[in-house]
């Protein structure tokens, strides 16, 4: 079948399709909290070069974003010609994947006739994979847990049974992370299964050359996209509170467009520091696409298309492309940071097409763990969200996954998996930015531990990613800055850090409450029906709407 032949208005939404039915396999089929609540997950496909082909639209942004320099690392390691039916192959490498020992790459090979004609890959983050536990004080990778290199999990259809040994006797939580690693080599199978099954329904189409198309169209409408930007060079930077240093330390980028190509360089960037926050560059270039994509073709679906029109420059050893053996469990708080620079940089050059400021970049995750009386262990792992900024023509959403694109953990989960009681988890009143139109509005949870379900006379630990603690998200066009973010045990704040890690015992009651999103326009354009419509749902006080509106009734 030519190209001029492939039905591609059927063939590229099934591919979409057996990606996102890849995603409902892993949802049915896993253990652990990460994936059915969370959905902290991805899947994927790659044709025969490792070229990424399609994904799940459930994916989290920063797994799919770091899948086609996934592919080329799979590829090198394993090239396609060593490649069997019945192989499945395994790596966690936070230089080789996204950055994270927690999240574990699978891919498995799809065969017609013996013929290789892709790949399916998925991703979880792991509700553990050793090491100190998610700790906001590792200094070094090696603390972060396993990191497994390119292997082998089954070859030719047999398992790997040391392998499987050694990672069970290395993490906590056996039972559920076994669990999940199993239910992405179900996953993998699945995939396999039906894009196989595409191929021989259409006589055994070539995967290369309809890559080759629905990248292109990809490709087209980001360089399209770009060609409607002004040429030019721009350059900002963005200032990171981390722990144990007394200065905020810079991000900065030097944006050029030229015709339909993108360039970031991101010389001036901080040295990477020995706290988990810093960032690899996959997961760097993962952020940077993602508001590129979202201002030049929010519309055809994300490919290896999408990151042709994009050159990165990071140089090595910095907070956005740290050198091994870097610790880098939170780099999120530095990645996410990037997308946030980079809205900034675009709001210049299209801020018709820019929200202001999020209070959900970074995203805030934590741990809260401990033991139970019998001396069991348990961990909670969970996401929190600030408020999207102020937009173009409407308010931000509140405590919002953007863009990241995964989920909370529900109040109902947290307290059946873990002695954990939450007092409260509601919006912030007043904690958007004043505008035009309202940053969205951060939320707050409290919460403390209860006696029954904790082991006598043991602390629990609080540890995790955390952001916008001394610098709230700024608002955009005239208007203000939404409210900063805070950790307070027993009332009293703690200090503030991107990487948090501290105890508390049990009746400590812990209150974590998220940022707010920066406002968009002027305050005084703000219609009196919107101010009214925010007074009657709570979003801001009477004493709000007067100090920042002018509003009284």
């Amino acid at each position: 079948m030519t190209r001029n032949e492939m039905p591609l208005d059927v063939i590229w939404p099934r591919l979409i399709a057996i990606a996102d039915e890849m995603a409902t396999t892993m949802l049915r089929t896993a253990f652990s909290h990460d994936v059915v609540e969370v959905h902290d997950m991805s899947t994927g496909l790659l044709d025969s070069r490792g070229y990424l082909l399609a994904q799940t639209w459930l994916g989290a942004t920063g797994h799919t974003g770091c899948m086609p320099a996934f592919g080329a690392n799979l590829v090198s390691a394993f090239p396609p010609e060593t490649v069997m039916p019945g192989d499945v192959f395994i790596c966690n490498d936070p230089w080789l994947c996204n950055g994270q020992t927690a999240d574990i790459f699978i891919v498995t090979p799809a065969f017609i006739n013996e013929r290789l004609i892709g790949f399916t890959v998925n991703t979880i983050h792991h509700v553990d994979i050793g090491g100190r536990k998610g700790s906001g004080l590792s200094e070094e990778v090696y603390e972060e847990g396993l990191i497994i290199p390119m292997l082998r999990l089954f070859t030719a259809g047999q398992e790997n049974v040391d392998l499987f040994d050694m990672i069970r006797r290395n993490v906590r939580y056996s039972d559920k992370m076994i669990g999940d690693l199993r239910a992405q080599v179900a996953t993998g199978w699945a995939g396999c299964r039906e894009l196989e099954r595409l191929c021989i329904e259409f006589d055994q189409i070539d995967l290369c050359a309809i890559t080759d198309e629905v990248t292109a169209r990809t490709e087209a409408g980001i360089r399209a996209g770009l060609l409607q930007l002004p040429d030019g060079q721009w350059e900002d930077e963005l200032l990171m509170d981390i722990d144990g240093l007394e200065q905020p330390q810079p991000l900065k980028a030097t944006v050029k467009i030229a015709g339909d190509s993108l360039s970031v360089d991101f010389t001036g960037t901080a040295a990477q520091v020995r706290r988990p926050v810093n960032c690899p560059i996959n997961f760097t270039r993962a952020y940077v696409a993602v508001p590129m994509k979202m201002i030049c073709d929010p519309s055809l679906p994300n490919n290896q298309g999408t990151y042709r029109p994009l050159d990165i420059v990071v140089p090595e050893g910095t907070l956005l492309n740290p050198s091994y053996p870097a610790a880098c469990f939170w780099r999120l708080s530095a990645g996410m940071l990037v997308a946030e620079l980079m809205f900034r940089i675009f709001g210049r050059i299209a801020p018709d097409r820019v929200p202001a400021e999020s209070g959900s970049l970074p995203t805030w995750q934590f741990y809260v763990s401990g033991n139970r009386p019998n001396g069991d262990g348990y961990a909670l792992h969970q996401h929190s969200y600030g408020g999207m900024g102020g937009r173009p023509g409407r308010d931000g959403l509140s405590a919002v996954s953007f863009p990241y694109n995964v989920r909370d953990v529900s109040i109902e989960w947290s307290e059946h998996e873990t002695p954990v009681l939450y007092h409260a988890r509601e919006l912030i009143p007043d904690s958007g930015g004043a505008g035009a139109f309202r940053g969205g509005l951060g939320q707050q949870l409290t919460f403390e531990a209860y006696a029954t379900g904790t082991k006598a006379n043991q602390p629990l630990v609080f540890s995790g990613a955390a952001g916008r603690m001394r610098t709230p998200p700024q608002g955009f066009g005239g208007g203000g800055p939404g409210a900063c973010s805070r950790i307070e045990v027993n009332g009293v704040p703690i200090a503030p850090t991107s990487s948090p890690e501290f105890s508390f015992k049990v009746g400590d009651v812990v209150r974590l409450s998220l940022p707010g999103g920066g406002g968009y326009g002027d305050p005084g354009n703000r219609t009196r029906e919107a101010i009214r419509r925010d007074l009657k749902a709570g979003y801001i006080t009477g004493e709000a709407a007067k100090r920042d509106y002018e509003f009284e009734e």
